[in-house]
């Protein structure tokens, strides 16, 4: 399912929008706007959740004898893990540096939850799925 072109459509999106808030954002409206360190917290942490989710689905299948570590998918997703809990661990800490917990606290835990959400209906195609069952 992770490597469906909703999800990389997704994925390439949250990549694209992370660089652009890391490279133009942060440095001109970071320690102004709470949102801009959050909102890379919150899309990295999407990213974070599905890649744990994919990657966790290939060490079941490995442990049951269907080897996955052979694939590509498997190394990419554990790159993909590595890579945002750097990156949300980074700039959580600077949105906490910069603005009050109170503050970040409420605002980074409604984006990264609405974010995962969004992320695992286009993972698991649920809107699709629940379409068609209503549709029916």
């Amino acid at each position: 399912m992770a490597t469906q072109p909703a999800f990389l459509l997704y994925l390439g999106s949250v990549i694209v929008l992370v660089v652009l808030l890391i490279l133009y954002f942060a440095p001109r409206y970071g320690h102004t706007n709470v949102l801009v360190f959050t909102g890379i917290c919150s899309l990295m942490g999407s990213l974070s959740v599905m890649s744990v989710k994919a990657l966790g689905t290939a060490l079941k299948l490995t442990f049951e004898g269907k080897d996955q570590l052979v694939y590509l998918e498997t190394w990419f997703f554990m790159f993909i893990v590595a890579t945002s809990v750097i990156i949300q661990i980074n700039y959580l800490n600077k949105a906490l540096d910069t603005f009050n917990t109170a503050v970040v606290s409420p605002i980074y835990y409604v984006m990264f939850t609405s974010l995962t959400i969004i992320a695992s209906v286009i993972m698991f195609k649920v809107l699709h799925h629940q379409l068609l069952i209503t549709s029916c």
